[in-house]
This record gives structure tokens, C-alpha cells and sequence, in this order.
């Protein structure tokens, strides 16, 4: 027998030796479980079985109620096949609706079969794909680009000129696996997470980019977004983002981009994730 519930507590240690066996161990589980057990917004389910918690997942309510954001679904290696997955997303879904959202949203791995079998089964409608990239020590690159100036820019500013450039694909800002519309408030709301930088040409935002830093079991990380039509905004953002991620002293670098730069991006000498890696971002109205 099972029971669905919300997480207490004292499910730190299942939550844990879930996290252990997922991504080679290094899971974010263990640093958003705090803030899950903290926030208002966030709404976690999860399956117990013979007093432990094999399967998990959290509804976090974004954009002033607007959005149900779906993330952190887990299951234990040893429960899975059992259709717990489907189980706690249904779940999810329905209490997205008694909330009142207009819309849930979750990103994947492009190659997470499962978790792109249970959106379609959800009927959740894939809104596009982007590339994703980790890399270590960002002071062994030695490597910089320079062909155009990048200016940090407040998100008022921005918001104003990312209208017009149309560079954010369906005006959805991804930054670490997540997502929040390009609206005012969006772009305010990321302002208070990241610091924003944009190529301007006469009056149009020709590339864009966001980036910070935040702990993670490998140790400091600097997470970071581009997004731009153009080769040279493309390299110039990341030499951007590699000078800043060792002037921060971080122990690695995340970056999401345009598939298109997949390519280039592997032709330097000093790549070292060889395997193409994508996320792609669901989305169901209500």
C-alpha cells in the first residue's frame, strides 16, 4: 500500500538517498528541499511506501498565480517501473487546477524518455528546445572573443527593447533549467536572481544574456543564458561569461544557448562535454 502526501521534515534522509542515486549524485534535491519546506508557493506531493518516501515532486506557483511550474520529480531506483512517476503527476496536474493556474510548464533532458512520454500523456505541448553545456575550472580556458561592446542593462530597459528583437523564443526566458515569461515582470523578477547584459544597435538588442552564481555539490557554479541570432554575439557572451565565472573563483560553469551554436561550440580545444545535451520546455493550458 501507498500514500500520497505532502513532504514533512523528517523525510530529509529519503530525500537524500534519492538525490544519491539520481545524476551521479549531483541532484539539486538537496539544496531546493529547504526552500520547498520554507515557501508558500511551493505545493510538494509525494509517495510513502512501508514508511519511506519513494517518489517525489513539487508544484511551485510563479508569475502571480499565473503559472504551476512542475520540477523535481524523483523516483527511487528501486521503485521505478511501478508507475509512480504517472501517479504523482496526475497528482501535480490536479492540484494545478484547484489552484486556479492558467498554465503548467516544466523543462527535461531531451533525452529523458520518460519524462517526455508522460508530457505527451498529459497533453503537454513542446514549446522548443535549447542546448545546454557544463564545463570545470573556468581558469584553465584560455580562450576570450571580442567583436562588439556588451553593456549590463537594468530590466526596465530591456524589457522594453527584448519586444522588438524577438530573439527569446515564444518570449520565454530559460536560465538553470527553468523558465519565466519576458514580461516586466518576469524580467524584474530574474533581475533580483541575475545581472543582465544585451548588445545594443541602433536601438535593438542584437544578443542578450543572463548570469550568477549559486552553490552546488560540486562546489561554486556561475549559471548562465544567451540568446542571439549571430555567431559573434554568441562568442562574445561567452567569453563574457567565462571571464566573469573566474573572476567569481567558481569551481564550473552551466550554460543554456541556441542549438544552432552546438557546433561551433565544438570546435574549441578546450570542450570537454563531447555529448549533445538539450533541454526542451512543456507547457499545458488550463
Amino acid at each position: 500500500m501507498y500514500e500520497i502526501r505532502s513532504l514533512k521534515e523528517s523525510d530529509r534522509e529519503d530525500i537524500l538517498e534519492i538525490a544519491g542515486h539520481t545524476w551521479g549524485g549531483y541532484d539539486y534535491l538537496p539544496y531546493s528541499f529547504n526552500g520547498w519546506m520554507s515557501d508558500p508557493d511551493s505545493h510538494t506531493a509525494c509517495i510513502e511506501q512501508e514508511g519511506h518516501v519513494v517518489a517525489l515532486a513539487n508544484l511551485r506557483i510563479i508569475e502571480n498565480g499565473r503559472t504551476g511550474w512542475m520540477e523535481g520529480l524523483r523516483v527511487h531506483h528501486e521503485h521505478r517501473g511501478k508507475g509512480f512517476a504517472s501517479l504523482l503527476t496526475d497528482h501535480v496536474v490536479e492540484t494545478g487546477q484547484k489552484l486556479g493556474v492558467e498554465r503548467l510548464r516544466y523543462t527535461t533532458a531531451t533525452t529523458n524518455v520518460e519524462s517526455i512520454h508522460l508530457a505527451k500523456k498529459l497533453g503537454m505541448e513542446r514549446m522548443f528546445d535549447l542546448a545546454v553545456y557544463w564545463h570545470g575550472d573556468p581558469t584553465e580556458i584560455k580562450w576570450s572573443h571580442y567583436e562588439k561592446g556588451i553593456v549590463e542593462m537594468g530590466p526596465g530597459e530591456l524589457h522594453s527593447l527584448l519586444i522588438q528583437s524577438r530573439i527569446v523564443p515564444s518570449n520565454i526566458i530559460v536560465y538553470d533549467w527553468k523558465a519565466i515569461d519576458s514580461s516586466t515582470e518576469g524580467i524584474m523578477k530574474l533581475a533580483e536572481l541575475s545581472k543582465l547584459w544585451a548588445q545594443v544597435e541602433e536601438g535593438e538588442v542584437t544578443s542578450f544574456s543572463l548570469g550568477f552564481s549559486h552553490d552546488t555539490l560540486h562546489g561554486l557554479e556561475w549559471s548562465f543564458t544567451i540568446y542571439t541570432h549571430d555567431i559573434n554575439g554568441f562568442l562574445d557572451h561567452l567569453s563574457h561569461h567565462i571571464e566573469l565565472a573566474q573572476e567569481a573563483a567558481c569551481d564550473g560553469f552551466f550554460m543554456i544557448f541556441p542549438t544552432r551554436f552546438m557546433e561551433p561550440l565544438r570546435s574549441f580545444d578546450w570542450i570537454e562535454q563531447h555529448e549533445d545535451i538539450q533541454l526542451t520546455l512543456f507547457e499545458r493550458l488550463l
